[in-house]
């Protein structure tokens, strides 16, 4: 077959799931609700990492790719309404289109954290009954110029670079990643949107980060590209959360300027590791 008009073809369906990727629910922190009763937050983690064993999987089931933990990638304690409940990690998922509309931001895709909840954990002081089994964090990454500095380096350690050549050559090799990543480093409490909805068919709670990352250009290209050549376009299309319009948002921070969209503090960063060494070094000066 041509390269040429595979590359056309390429292009054409890039284009029709750009047409079908506009956000089902709309996130707004001026529309969200703060109670001291109704209070959330991320109280710890103890994600393990995903290491350069673990494969790039197609995810059908959940209209994704990404990351499959054989039995869980650590867990989670949500704080909610004054009680503690533990959800474990499962998957770790990347979608090509923004399920929520984030304000005033252009969403161009996510990273869903889906957590399955943890029935035998028992919080110290009172427990009350929740009726969601599922728990996703949801991330949101806007598109970026390739040179922005503030790009999140998730994506080259995650090695979607050598997953897409590799489906784009036919070479059928799983992919890998190229370094251990750890998970707990980005995913810390953050100002967010909490919202009851249902999917896939089941009552599940979403949590959703209003600060963003950023994804360079490049990526998000090759991202779409997995996408039209791994997923049925249809399954992508047609995947969407049900929710109940009149139900109240509720937010984590009382005042609404906290909430604002604004770029994460939090990124997976190449100096993540050279920063806090520096910081340590100059501590230990200031203590002598």
């Amino acid at each position: 077959m041509n390269i040429n008009f595979i590359f056309l073809k390429l292009i054409l369906l890039i284009i029709l799931l750009n047409l079908y990727s506009n956000s089902d629910i709309n996130i707004s922190s001026s529309n969200s609700f703060y109670y001291e009763e109704k209070y959330f937050r991320i109280l710890s983690n103890n994600y393990d990492t995903i290491d350069p064993g673990e494969n790039w999987e197609k995810l059908e089931e959940d209209g994704g790719i990404g990351f499959k933990a054989k039995k869980d990638y650590g867990s989670l304690i949500l704080l909610k309404d004054w009680s503690m409940y533990n959800f474990k990690l499962t998957k770790v998922l990347f979608r090509n289109n923004c399920l929520f509309d984030y304000e005033n931001i252009k969403c161009a895709a996510e990273m869903w954290l889906i957590h399955t909840k943890d029935n035998g954990y028992y919080p110290p002081g009172r427990r009350i009954f929740i009726k969601q089994n599922y728990f996703i964090l949801v991330i949101p990454f806007v598109q970026t110029q390739n040179e922005n500095p503030a790009i999140d380096s998730l994506f080259h350690y995650l090695n979607l670079d050598g997953y897409h050549k590799n489906l784009i050559e036919n070479q059928g090799a799983s992919t890998i990643p190229k370094k251990p990543v750890k998970l707990y480093q980005i995913i810390q409490n953050q100002p967010s949107i909490l919202l009851e909805g249902i999917y896939k068919n089941i009552e599940t709670l979403f949590m959703v980060f209003t600060q963003y990352h950023f994804i360079s250009e490049s990526d998000y290209n090759k991202l779409n590209e997995i996408y039209i050549i791994q997923l049925n376009q249809s399954n992508i299309i047609n995947l969407s959360v049900k929710y109940d319009s009149e139900k109240k948002l509720f937010r984590n921070m009382k005042s609404l300027k906290e909430c604002e969209p604004r770029v994460s503090l939090m990124i997976y960063s190449k100096g993540t590791y050279l920063k806090n060494i520096l910081l340590l070094f100059f501590f230990i000066i200031f203590l002598f």
